[in-house]
């Protein structure tokens, strides 16, 4: 999740339908510049290289959110579109196993719609495999020359990624998306602690 606050103006988001290495990109409404959600940037457009400020934010079931947070409200279903709300457009997609269009091509033990935690640090990138650090809760490894820990708790879904003594942004993913704007990224499958 993003800011929509640039240089102290807070600007209006909207999905624009285009796809950039296999990633939907948005578009703000003011200048309508193309946003790369994985770069974390203007892709093109008047804000072309503008970047975007992480916000912290969790992936997790609607059980452990109510848990949590028993005062949360939910949108409404009554949008005033005939729309079925109860049947996700995207469900065929999320049960194949493969990308987009199957450009890449996946190694031993690769699949391409794993779930990956993808971190960019100091121009070198890597992808851990979202599965394994729930079951392990940490991972401790080395990256762009620096000590770099992931966790994962239990309690709240919630993933952080500390480098040296900095938290730095990370993204879930899917794998082919991960590796399409990452080419020469490293996929953890090392030991975890």
């Amino acid at each position: 999740m993003y800011s929509r606050r640039i240089a102290g103006q807070t600007y209006r988001f909207g999905v624009s339908g285009l796809l950039y290495n296999s990633n939907v990109l948005m578009y703000d409404r003011q200048t309508e510049s193309l946003w790369s959600q994985i770069l974390r940037q203007a892709v093109t457009g008047p804000l072309a290289g503008t970047r975007l400020e992480t916000l912290p934010s969790t992936m997790t079931t609607w059980k452990q959110w109510q848990k949590k947070y028993p005062q949360s409200e939910v949108l409404s279903l009554n949008t005033g579109y005939r729309r079925n709300y109860d049947r996700d457009p995207y469900e065929d997609y999320y049960r194949s196993r493969s990308g987009l269009f199957g450009f890449l091509k996946s190694g031993p033990g690769e699949e391409d719609k794993e779930l990956v935690v993808g971190i960019e640090a100091g121009g070198e990138a890597v992808a851990y495999p979202l599965a394994q650090l729930r079951r392990v809760q940490r991972i401790e490894t080395k990256l762009a020359g620096k000590e770099l820990a992931l966790r994962f708790r239990v309690e709240d879904d919630r993933i952080t990624a500390t480098l040296g003594d900095e938290e730095v942004p990370h993204l879930v993913t899917y794998w082919f998306v991960w590796k399409s704007f990452y080419p020469e990224t490293e996929r953890f499958g090392g030991k975890s602690r």
